[in-house]
């Protein structure tokens, strides 16, 4: 009678203590730690500390509520004026950034884009619906202001909700200017303006479409939020030039060659696009989908687009602006009209595919940057995501 060979591998489980069970290891602080390890590799070095400004983009609203990258309706109607469950099984995502800011050999495009093929399989695919998309999201920027001959940095910063209505009749809201400040960066740029005259009312520099910003300052100074209707009809958010409705939303392509092509698309229609750039372009578009009311494969997928984009590389583990840990991926470096160079920055929690923030940091400033104190390193925009769930009751007004 033969003998039965043992079962080696068996064996080897058998006597493995418990603490490495790696189903006990899923999710954890250990397996996070090794995954940014193994896939983006150790940062070499580290920049200077950046500035404590979490980020909206200059040339639209923030990648959670663009038109152009994330969904407001293209004309809005004006009305007047991470990783936690909701109880409803939605996940909830939500200072200084002092990520990895170095270009060091382990950060290679290839390792982004493992790491970002990664985080796309971990993607939550709970399946869930209400009559509400709720998101939640903290911004801030620093913009460069030129008065009488003196140039000096404003940082400003605001909370958003925004409140998607799928079903019929429902509204769709956009409540900005929260919690909003906007007042002089340092002790140095507050002396440049009262040197200046303390003006309230400043022109920054141009925007990437080429005409002249405004802002108004006003530090200590309470504002009040204010309330806009984003939906025209069953029309409710937007993708490129395009205003789309929740049924439209909801077929977009969870494969993602198939979603490339309709960003594609959607990109040689809006040519016009302020964002300059097919590779900006569809990270805008990509990132923006992540934060609307899309089927969870469809998020995958645009995950999925991102790790494709040429030149993504990983940053490893970096701390969002609201003090998350999480990973790390950019985009190389343009132009920006007003700043010099930067270069797109989005910050995930790799366990679980939740988008924790989107910033643009800066990588050299121009003359009139440097002459506001900027330097490589720092965070001019950032756009942390809260909370971000369905619910069945819209949200209050102020």
């Amino acid at each position: 009678m033969a003998h039965k060979r043992p079962d080696v591998m068996k064996t080897l489980a058998d006597a493995r203590p418990p603490e490495f069970d790696p189903e006990r290891l899923a999710g954890s602080e250990r397996a996070r730690h090794d995954l940014n390890t193994i896939l983006a590799g150790a940062p070499e070095e580290r920049t200077a500390s950046r500035s404590a400004r979490p980020f909206t983009w200059r040339w639209a609203l923030p990648v959670a509520a663009t038109a152009a990258a994330a969904g407001v309706l293209v004309a809005t109607l004006p009305e007047g004026g991470s990783g936690t469950r909701d109880t409803r099984g939605s996940r909830a995502t939500a200072g200084p950034t002092a990520g990895p800011a170095t270009d060091g050999p382990r950060h290679t495009p290839e390792s982004g884009r493992l790491a970002l093929l990664n985080v796309a399989a971990r993607v939550d695919r709970t399946a869930d619906e209400g009559t509400y998309w709720q998101t939640t999201t903290r911004s801030s920027r620093i913009d460069v202001a030129t008065a009488a001959e003196s140039t000096f940095a404003v940082a400003s910063s605001e909370t958003s909700r925004w409140s998607f209505g799928v079903r019929p009749g429902t509204r769709s809201l956009w409540i900005s200017g929260i919690d909003a400040t906007t007042e002089p960066r340092t002790e140095r740029d507050t002396a440049r303006w009262r040197a200046a005259g303390s003006p309230k009312d400043l022109t920054l520099a141009e925007s990437g479409s080429g005409g002249k910003l405004g802002l108004r300052l006003e530090p200590g100074a309470r504002k009040r939020p204010t309330v806009e209707r984003i939906n025209g009809g069953d029309k409710i958010a937007a993708l490129g030039a395009r205003n789309v409705s929740y049924a439209e939303l909801r077929k977009l392509p969870g494969d993602s060659p198939k979603l490339k092509e309709v960003l594609a698309d959607l990109y040689e229609e809006d040519r016009g696009s302020e964002i300059s750039g097919r590779t900006e372009w569809m990270w805008r578009q990509a990132a923006g989908l992540i934060g609307l009311p899309v089927r969870p494969e469809v998020r995958a997928a645009a995950y999925r687009v991102i790790a494709d984009l040429p030149g993504i590389r990983s940053l490893g583990e970096m701390t969002d602006p609201l003090g998350r840990k999480g990973a790390g991926f950019a985009l190389p470096a343009t132009a920006r009209p007003d700043y010099g160079t930067a270069r797109s920055e989005l910050i995930v929690d790799p366990a679980t595919g939740a988008l924790l923030s989107d910033q643009e940091v800066l990588t050299k400033p121009n003359a009139k940057a440097a002459e506001a104190g900027l330097t490589a390193g720092t965070v001019v925009n950032s756009t942390a995501t809260v909370t971000s769930k369905w619910t069945d009751r819209q949200l209050k007004t102020p």
